[in-house]
């Protein structure tokens, strides 16, 4: 059987839509249970009701241009024209904040307009989102909030739920004996998240922070991208593409990664941002894992997802290497991304070592400390 990697690629690199359509069923045999969604094709249907959107500071972003998505589906026939879409959205904590001031009647941070915060949500609700808060309940396993606040936050987004808009009604919004349960059962979901999806943010965050130390010291961009990617797979035992080639364009002085990665110029509170960088670096891996969760062993309809976020440095990473095309393939997800891992490495020995080592690395792993690490490399950089 050909390898699904180069399978999937030969697919992709077709020159039109119609040529991937024609190969997946040439390969729809040994394909099996697969969609893809490929976001770079002009003869999307999908209409300008899914483009990204903004009001004030708060933006809706999806992972691509979700206004070339063509979805190549083994569920649908192929003559079949028509799929019906849905839309999902992901808070972030500082949105989620903003909900939670809202419905409580408060006003917002000092520079972003209650108007504007008011007209946002009752936009994702007047367009059909689905909406969740998992990577704010994520980011606040890592941060410290009182559990009183954070009960307080998860009552008013059981509240937003519960109404059709928000306007001056909302304070006339009660939660009953049901919405009390969906409350605590949010509460708790909050605390076991935390050990397994930590445990990936500290790996990210080892990672940014060894970038930042390799581009301090080592002058050969060459170099510089080959240690990161050995430092990934030999020490950390992993491998995030998505994440290396993000950080390796950064390595590279890539002119899109200037604006995401700015705050590492400064001296001062360097830790701090890099804590930061990590966090919209992972975030981007979160709305990964939603888009797949809403789509895999799905078949009513396909949700595109997106990420509502008021932070500015976010959106920007979110930017450097969109999404060209993610497919779920046997219940796996694999997003491939505009710049690949060969676009930045043309080292034979480390894709051989990336393919062939993969199941070492996955014994390996287990017994990772990964915290350890963390703060190994933070007392690295506080003395730099």
């Amino acid at each position: 059987m050909m390898n699904k990697k180069i399978l999937l690629y030969e697919i992709l690199q077709s020159t039109n839509t119609l040529e991937k359509v024609i190969k997946f069923q040439l390969y729809k045999e040994v394909l099996g249970d697969c969609k893809i969604f490929l976001f770079d094709e002009e003869a999307s249907n999908v209409d300008e009701s899914f483009e990204n959107f903004e009001i004030g500071k708060c933006g809706i972003y999806g992972m691509g241009d979700y206004t070339k998505t063509w979805i190549i589906d083994a569920c649908y026939p192929m003559d079949k024209r028509y799929i019906p879409y849905g839309k999902s959205v992901d808070f972030d904590l500082n949105v989620f904040s903003y909900l939670n001031r809202v419905m409580r009647g408060k006003n917002i941070s000092k520079g972003i307009k209650r108007e504007d915060v008011i007209d946002y949500f009752n936009y994702i609700k007047e367009n059909g989102f689905q909406f969740g808060i998992a990577s704010a309940i994520i980011e606040r396993a890592a941060k410290p909030i009182k559990p009183s606040i954070w009960v307080e936050m998860l009552m008013s987004f059981v509240r937003y739920e519960k109404v059709e808009r928000i306007d001056i009604k909302y304070k006339k919004v009660h939660l009953n004996f049901y919405d009390f349960i969906r409350v605590a059962d949010l509460y708790r979901i909050t605390y076991r998240q935390r050990k397994v999806q930590m445990r990936q943010y500290d790996a990210i965050c080892c990672l940014v922070m060894k970038a930042y130390l390799i581009k301090k010291y080592d002058k050969d961009i060459k170099k510089r991208v080959e240690n990161l990617i050995y430092y990934s797979l030999r020490v950390l035992n992993c491998y995030f593409e998505k994440e290396i080639v993000l950080l390796s364009l950064f390595l590279m002085d890539d002119e899109r990664t200037k604006e995401t990665f700015k705050k590492l110029n400064k001296t001062s509170k360097i830790l701090e941002n890099i804590m930061n960088i990590a966090w919209d670096i992972y975030h981007i891996r979160i709305i990964e894992e939603i888009m797949f969760n809403d789509n895999v062993n799905k078949q009513e309809k396909i949700i595109l997802s997106y990420f509502a976020t008021a932070d500015k440095g976010l959106a920007d990473a979110m930017k450097i290497n969109p999404l060209k095309a993610f497919v779920i393939w046997d219940n796996f997800p694999i997003p491939i991304h505009s710049v690949t891992i060969e676009d930045v490495c043309s080292n034979e020995n480390i894709m051989r070592e990336i393919s062939e080592m993969a199941e070492v690395r996955k014994e390996r792993v287990e017994y990772t400390n990964y915290s350890q690490i963390k703060k190994q490399l933070q007392k690295e950089i506080e003395h730099s």
